[in-house]
Parts: structure tokens; sequence; C-alpha cells
């Protein structure tokens, strides 16, 4: 009876190892079915995705820009005297229409008129004694030339006329200054415009730099837009235009943009394209509101890249990304968008080239290299 048991426990691990073997042949064909199951569902997911591209275009943008614009005037001041005094006379008030070099108003120069009547009868004066000494002085110069006087008394004759025509010269210096005192009391137009304010009346004291009136220039207008900064590239002096005032909307004003400013603001993202409007007829007054309709696919657009809107996916860090079919293969690619024109986005230069197939649909779940199908080329 030992030795059975002894036997018996003897041939125990052959046992086990059969029964291991048993066990590994029971499991091998499920486990392979599985791997086969996931190879399968692997090959599925390979699948090319069907997309739809369209092809990147070279073209002039003709989109309309439709804009918010103020009319300014071209030129304003503030008019001052060049010097103190008593305001005599105003000859001007508000809403006249003035012409350059017109008389405002004058300050009391009665006493700069004496004045300047002193330094002419100073100036006259010293012109009469420069004529005797020139001649003397010319006379001593024949008589010296047949040394008939000596010759220090006729260096001293020179020398005389010399100092009177200086001294002359100084009169007549004193003379122009006294001249100039006495036009400043005149207050004139610098340039053609209305009378926008009128601040001093006759009887008043007024200092140098003291504004009298408040000139605009009305014969030109300035028609300022902030443009959005995406047009930067697009949107040139020479660019067409058009200009309907709200105050007249009747009438559509066909022009071009005068100036670019290239300087933008930074807070806006915009910069300032300024158009200016003829206005001799007086018909426009600056702080009118205007409608303003910019075709920068008109003069001086260019051209540019453009692709459907569609294919632009925009990313939580405010940048563009499409996708660009190669090979059969999807490729994504940062870009950047100027603007977006209607249904239609225009590119920025960079990797994107004519010709480019771009995805428009199916483009949201593709992943980098991921192989896709084209099922429609749009046009």
């Amino acid at each position: 009876m030992q030795e059975s048991r002894e036997a018996l426990l003897g041939r125990e691990p052959d046992r086990i190892k059969d029964l291991i073997l048993d066990l590994r042949k029971h499991l091998a064909a499920p486990v392979m079915l599985f791997a086969l199951a996931l190879g399968q569902a692997g090959h599925a997911q390979e699948a090319p995705a069907p997309v739809v591209v369209a092809a990147v275009e070279r073209a002039r943008v003709t989109d309309d820009l439709v804009l918010s614009g103020t009319a300014t005037a071209r030129r304003t001041s503030m008019l001052s005297p060049l010097t103190d005094g008593l305001v005599a006379e105003v000859l001007v008030d508000i809403g006249d229409h003035v012409e350059t070099g017109q008389v405002l108003a004058r300050l009391d120069d009665v006493i700069a008129r004496h004045e300047l009547a002193t330094a002419r009868a100073a100036l006259a004066e010293g012109q009469a004694r420069l004529a005797d000494a020139e001649r003397r002085r010319d006379e001593a110069a024949e008589v010296h030339a047949r040394n008939l006087i000596a010759e220090s008394a006729y260096e001293s004759a020179v020398a005389e006329a010399g100092i009177l025509e200086a001294d002359v010269r100084r009169l007549r210096a004193e003379y122009d200054r006294q001249r100039e005192i006495v036009s400043r009391h005149t207050l004139t137009a610098p340039f053609p415009g209305i009378i926008a304010q009128k601040i001093a009346e006759s009887g008043q004291w007024v200092q140098r730099g003291d504004a009298l009136f408040q000139l605009v220039d009305t014969d030109v207008l300035r028609v300022d837009v902030s443009v959005p900064q995406g047009y930067f590239r697009a949107l040139e002096a020479g660019t067409q235009a058009s200009i309907r005032f709200d105050a007249d909307p009747g009438n559509v004003i066909d022009t071009r943009v005068t100036t670019r400013v290239a300087v933008g603001d930074a807070a806006a993202r915009t910069f300032l394209a300024r158009i200016e409007v003829e206005n001799a007829d007086l018909r426009y007054a600056p702080g009118m509101s205007a409608r303003v309709v910019l075709k920068p696919g008109g003069a001086g657009g260019g051209a540019v890249l453009r692709i459907p809107r569609d294919a632009v996916i925009r990313e939580a860090d405010g940048s563009f990304r499409i996708w660009r079919v190669r090979d059969s293969r999807a490729e994504p690619l940062t870009v950047g968008v100027e603007r977006f024109a209607g249904n239609a986005a225009v590119l920025a230069p960079g990797p994107v080239q004519a010709g480019d197939q771009i995805v428009i649909r199916g483009n949201e779940a593709l992943r980098p290299d991921q192989a896709v199908r084209i099922v429609e080329a749009a046009r």
C-alpha cells in the first residue's frame, strides 16, 4: 500500500504537464480568433476616408467691402493775430465763405502807423545824407586824381560815404520791421473756407496767440473709414470706391481711395483709408456720415490665392488649418487667412500653391497622413 502511494506521487508531475498542454490547446483557438478579429478591425480603420476636394485658385478678388465713414475737413485752423492790440473791426461772421487773403479783422494800428511814418522819415533823411556823402566822395576822387588834395582827405570822404551807406541799411531794416508790425494788425484768411467760429468782437483786447476765428476748408472733404486688417494688402491708393452720404442718399459718388495709412489700430485690428471728395458747391459738410463701398478687386486689388471657406478650420488658439491631399494622403497645413470674402477665404503667402487639392468636406475628423478617397472634386 505504501509503495502504490509513492508510485502515484512520483507520477504527479507528468499529470500536471498533461493538464497544462490540454489547457493550452483549448485556449489557442480563441486567442487566434481574437487576434484575427483585431487585425480585421485595424484593417477596417485604415480604409481610405471619403472626402470632397477643391483646387486652390489664383484670382482677383472682386468682393465689395461696405463700411461706414465720416466726413472731415481737409484743413481746419484757429486763426490768431500776430501782435497784441484792440480789435477795431470784425469783417466776417459765422457761416461766411472767405477766400485766401481776405481780411477777417483789423486791430487798432494808429500808434504802429505813426512809428512807421517816423521810420520812413528817418530812412529818407539817411538816404539824403548818403547821396550828399557820395557826391562829395566822387568830387574828392576827381580832385585826388589831379593830386590837388591830400590822400587822407580823399580817404575820409570815402569812409564817410561808407558809414552813411551802412546807416541807410539799418534805417531800411527798421522801416521794414515797422511796416511788418503794421501789417500784423490785419488778420487775413490763409486758405478758402467757412468761418465756423467767431470768438472776438470789436472793442476786445486780444493778445498774440488768442484765437479770433475758426476757419474750416470745406471745398474738399475727407471721408475716413476704418478697414479690417485683412484687406491691407488688397487695398491701396487708387482702389475703386463709391460714397453715398446719408444726408443725400440719392446721389452716389464714384471715386477712388486717396490714401492708405500704413499704421494699424492694434486694439481694433483696423487701418485707415481716406477718400477725398470735391465739395466746391458746399453740398456736404464736415461731420456727415457716409456709406462707403470699397472694391479691392478693382484698381490695385491684385491676384490672390482663394479657397472655399468650408476648407478652413479655425483652431482654439485662433490659427487656421486646412487639409491638402497629396498621393491620396491627408496633409495638415497651418495657413494665414487674410480675410473671408463671401464664401471664399483669401490666403496669405505660405505653403499653399495654386492647383493644390484642398479638402472642403470630410475634413473634420482627418488625421495626419491618413489615407483618403476623393469622391468629388468641387469647382
